[in-house]
């Protein structure tokens, strides 16, 4: 898929960790650090069933998403210039998270309807007001298509579809079957060896018709 080659570097590594996620057996997620000139500092996967980790980086539970595999390596300072890359959107957890470390500004490719109108939280809180990033997303087209579809794989083989792949069944129901039938079949595992652009173009007209 062309595209690839013509995303932000950030975000080609965003997805780089996401697949690398899916592959080590977690939820696919990666997430991204830039600072105000667009250089990466950090960036992250999700880690939830790794067994071991590199120092600093939290692993083998609920909490090791990906926006915190970056988030927690910051030392205390303002970040009100840096930008999160996170190819889904973040849930409670990690916008807590981003509004404690005073990021500013936080991308993410697809959207998470499991956690719709989290915004909410700065009408009632001064605090998360105060700190609230500019939030840009969910991007549109295959890649965001892809994005939204590897974690639910995750979810489906481990738990049956669950909450997460449900909220999506009402506006999203391709990506779901899409999903679903990936979930059942080897096609990924077959790909699992592959860096993420071979990946994107091998199921590029399979998101294409489910969402892309």
């Amino acid at each position: 898929m062309g595209g690839f080659s013509n995303l932000d570097a950030a975000w080609q590594r965003a997805l780089t960790q996401a697949w690398r996620a899916h592959v080590l057996g977690n939820i696919g997620v990666g997430a991204v650090l830039t600072d105000r000139t667009g250089f990466i500092v950090g960036e992250g996967r999700n880690r939830v069933v790794d067994t071991t980790a590199p120092p600093g980086r939290l692993h083998g539970n609920y909490l090791a998403h990906a926006e915190m595999d970056v988030l927690a390596l910051l030392p205390v300072g303002d970040y009100e210039h840096h930008t999160i890359w996170t190819t889904l959107e973040p849930c409670l957890l990690c916008m807590s998270a981003i509004v404690t470390s005073h990021v500013g500004v936080v991308r993410f490719a697809a959207p998470d309807p499991l956690w719709l109108g989290l915004d909410r939280l700065r009408e009632v809180n001064a605090q998360a007001d105060k700190h609230w990033p500019e939030r840009i997303g969910p991007m549109t087209g295959p890649m965001a298509a892809f994005c939204a579809m590897l974690p639910m794989v995750w979810f489906f083989r481990n738990q049956g579809g669950g909450a997460a792949n449900r909220a999506y069944e009402s506006d999203h129901a391709g990506l779901v079957d899409l999903a679903q039938r990936l979930a059942g079949e080897n096609t990924l595992d077959v790909l699992g060896g592959e860096p993420v652009e071979a990946v994107l173009e091998r199921l590029g007209p399979d998101l294409v018709e489910a969402g892309g």
